[in-house]
């Protein structure tokens, strides 16, 4: 399950930086997989949903990214999201509906940014 909003409050709290590759030299990283893939602009094809959802560079590519990693020691730790709990869990069905309730109370109020974060 995704954390809502992370990007926002980690730069917010000034968490996020960029700089030289060198300075992460022989550190394990953490790396969220989809963002990570979704921010490769060289991934974005138009077509790929007609070639069956994967573009056709992303094995190339992704090797290139793990030569660099490897180039400077950094150990990435590829963090994918888990599968979210079934709807036999009624703590949790209990919860998304009333969530889902919410939004759609905000949404008819035409109150936009809340009916979002309940979505």
């Amino acid at each position: 399950m995704r954390v809502r909003d992370l990007q926002s409050h980690l730069v917010e709290q000034q968490l996020v930086q960029q700089g030289m590759m060198e300075k992460l030299r022989g550190m394990r990283m953490g790396v969220d997989a989809v963002s990570w893939l979704r921010s490769i602009q060289a991934l974005k094809d138009p077509f790929a949903d007609a070639l069956g959802g994967i573009p056709p560079g992303i094995f190339g590519f992704v090797d290139k990214e793990l030569e660099l990693f490897s180039r400077f020691g950094i150990s990435p730790l590829f963090v994918f999201q888990g599968v979210a709990p079934g709807p036999q869990h009624s703590m949790f069905v209990s919860r998304m509906e009333q969530q889902m309730s919410a939004a759609w109370t905000h949404l008819a109020k035409g109150e936009r940014r809340e009916a979002q974060r309940c979505f």
